[in-house]
């Protein structure tokens, strides 16, 4: 790889789009094309393209819990489900399987208030156009199911893939590198244990970002119909960053809008095409934003009035030093015991990275011009604010500063590994060939560090972790390091750094074909037809199984024990409880509703976990006070006068009683 990716006498930016085509009616030119700009953008599509045929994600519902008969031969899946990761399989993908059940986002659950802010899905005009794929999920009744998941699972890597090396190459020239630090972001333990979450807003906002700098190259060329459709599309993307979890999408979001539009502006002879694109991409990308907000008013309301989460506020505080530059250490996560916490938590991203970028600043850096230094500078700016707040008591004063005391300080530390991967990308272009000397002193600081805070992970939090695993992984670690300082130039320590994080995460996530028994089973086809009478008839179910409850959401099945994301619906759950005397314990966000059933008249209302909501009693008390209750099921035999006995059906390996109420 050279420190470029183009030719020192081809121009480049506007001026590369200026310069005239050469014919394009050989054989030989051809493969020159692909080589060049069209691959960047043809190569993900196709890979794309492939995957979405395929009816491929990696999601975990193939989990023994969600199998009709765990015994059975496996679903068509490679590798194990992640049991931790059930924010994933017992409720992102089946709300999705339950739009493309039942075309359309509307919630099924009359306990909960709408959610379609919280879960990204469209609720209006305006939110069909911003959140575009969730829009494209309501198609399910004509398309595959499977095909329509997987579009929308590979959606953030598409735009990752597409976004990076271009948002990097406007900034820096080289566009090798952005690829570079697509893959490490994908090939990074924070990205794989929380379900590649983080890259939905990563991919998001760097092809939204890099959909700004096109504006900007446009409007220099006088190509205003092509600076229009940028901009539209800049627009539609950026308008995603607030929907995102906001912890971090204001860390992660924010910072890349902030390095994009600083190098829009440094100098004097872009400024005005500068603020130009950017006071039209954003004032689009705002406009969306803000009527997405106003479709979601009442989902909004219901999660700030409740008792959790509610409006919470955060300050900058201290976070152990494994949290933050442990990862490289995470060799084999899925066989470890983490204590008193799980792997979700202690995962993190490439963080020393930042470290590296800054000995590098240090050493000096030949920047490619004014534009490159301002972004560097800002990066580098917003990056190390971000470490600060991750690790300096900041005192109750900073929970009054707005966007910023919504971000607790675990949350940010959970993506400064990416703000640092950026960091680096945009230091390593302009970085000269060091000596053997200089070297080997920065891969040596970079490699203990990394063996410092493995260690500390060992002596804290995963006492089975492998000391010979920190000591091979710290140097390979340093040899990466030194190879790309020494020779920032050459592939192979690039190669070298993508190939060791995937070593990290290959095996975390299955790789899934099809949508196991949430539809190819023949529970899960009965529950289909079972859902549309349901809908059809205003009726609605209950179960006391988390397990059913997502086989219940999958296939569209109106259900009093689902997911309550935004929070509740007030009057109905005074039907259920009419002094308000258990308020605190159903007033709530991001939770589980689950029943217990007992033979007592009297309903209790528990929080097992802070997001776990319980009601226990009995399903003919529940019936009484909300009528809509038809149907219950039951993981034991029940005996209540109200119940008449409809057969079983078999999910998780384990016979489950369903039951009609009556009277």
């Amino acid at each position: 790889m050279s420190s470029t990716d183009t030719a020192p006498s081809r121009p480049t930016g506007a001026a590369a789009d200026a310069a005239p085509a050469a014919p394009r009616t050989s054989l030989p030119h051809l493969l020159r094309s692909l080589r060049g700009r069209s691959w960047w953008v043809a190569g993900p599509l196709v890979l794309y393209a492939v995957l979405v045929l395929l009816g491929v994600t990696q999601s975990s519902i193939g989990i023994t819990g969600l199998r009709e008969d765990p015994s059975a031969s496996d679903p068509a899946m490679i590798g194990g489900a992640v049991g931790i990761r059930s924010d994933e399989y017992l409720t992102s993908t089946p709300l999705l399987l339950g739009i493309t059940a039942t075309g359309s986002a509307d919630d099924q659950n009359p306990l909960t208030a709408p959610q379609g802010f919280t879960t990204q899905m469209p609720s209006g005009v305006v939110s069909s156009v911003v959140l575009f794929d969730g829009t494209m999920l309501q198609a399910g009744p004509l398309l595959p199911d499977q095909m329509l998941i997987a579009a929308r699972w590979w959606l953030p890597f598409l735009l990752l893939f597409l976004g990076a090396p271009a948002f990097v190459h406007t900034l820096t020239g080289n566009r090798w590198l952005g690829l570079v630090a697509a893959l490490l972001i994908v090939a990074t333990p924070g990205s794989a244990w929380w379900s590649f979450s983080p890259l939905g807003i990563l991919g998001f906002t760097l092809a939204g970002a890099a959909a700004m700098q096109r504006v900007q190259a446009s409007l220099e060329l006088r190509r205003y119909g092509r600076a229009a459709a940028w901009c539209a599309g800049g627009g539609i993307l950026l308008a995603r960053t607030p929907l995102h979890y906001q912890p971090w999408a204001i860390v992660v979001g924010l910072t890349i809008l902030a390095v994009a539009i600083a190098g829009m502006v440094a100098t004097r002879e872009r400024l005005r095409s500068g603020l130009v694109a950017v006071g039209a991409t954003g004032g689009l990308a705002l406009l969306l934003a803000g009527g997405v907000l106003l479709e979601n008013l009442e989902s909004i309301r219901a999660t700030l009035g409740t008792s959790y989460p509610g409006a919470r506020v955060a300050a900058g505080s201290p976070n152990q030093i494994e949290e933050i530059f442990g990862a490289t250490s995470l060799v084999n996560l899925k066989h470890l015991t983490v204590l008193e916490s799980n792997p979700s938590e202690v995962a993190s991203a490439f963080a020393v990275a930042a470290v590296w970028a800054v000995l590098l600043l240090v050493a000096g850096v030949r920047f490619r011009d004014r534009g490159h230094r301002v972004a560097t500078t800002t990066m580098l700016g917003f990056t190390g604010f971000w470490f600060a707040w991750s690790m300096v008591e900041f005192g109750g004063w900073a929970t009054h500063i707005p966007l910023l005391s919504m971000v607790p300080a675990n949350r940010s530390t959970d993506v400064l590994g990416y703000l640092a991967v950026l960091l680096l990308c945009l230091v390593l272009p302009g970085a000269p060939r060091a000596g053997l000397r200089r070297s080997a002193l920065v891969a040596g600081s970079i490699a203990l560090l990394a063996a410092y805070a493995g260690s500390m992970m060992w002596a804290h939090t995963i006492p089975d972790m492998s000391t010979t695993t920190i000591w091979v992984s710290s140097l390979l670690l340093g040899a990466v390091v030194l190879v790309v300082t020494r020779r920032p130039d050459w592939w192979v320590g690039y190669a070298a750094a993508v190939a060791l994080g995937a070593l990290l995460i290959w095996n975390v996530n299955p790789v899934l074909f099809g949508l196991a028994d949430l539809r190819g089973s023949a529970t899960a086809q009965a529950m289909l037809a079972d859902g549309a009478e349901a809908r059809a008839d205003g009726e609605v179910w209950a179960t006391d199984d988390l397990y059913v409850d997502a086989l219940l959401t999958a296939t569209g099945v109106p259900s009093l024990s689902s997911r309550q994301l935004a929070g509740p619906v007030e009057d109905a759950w005074r039907e259920l409880d009419p002094t308000g005397a258990n308020e605190l314990a159903w007033n709530r966000g991001g939770s589980f509703i689950t029943f217990e059933w007992t033979d007592a008249e009297e309903l209790v209302f528990t929080n097992p976990a802070p997001d776990v909501i319980r009601v226990s009693g009995s399903p003919c008390e529940v019936a009484e006070r909300l009528p809509a209750l038809t149907t219950v099921v039951s993981g034991r035999e029940l005996t209540d006068t109200c119940l008449v006995p409809d057969g079983t059906i078999t999910w998780g390996g384990a016979p489950r009683w369903v039951y009609t109420v009556t009277g």
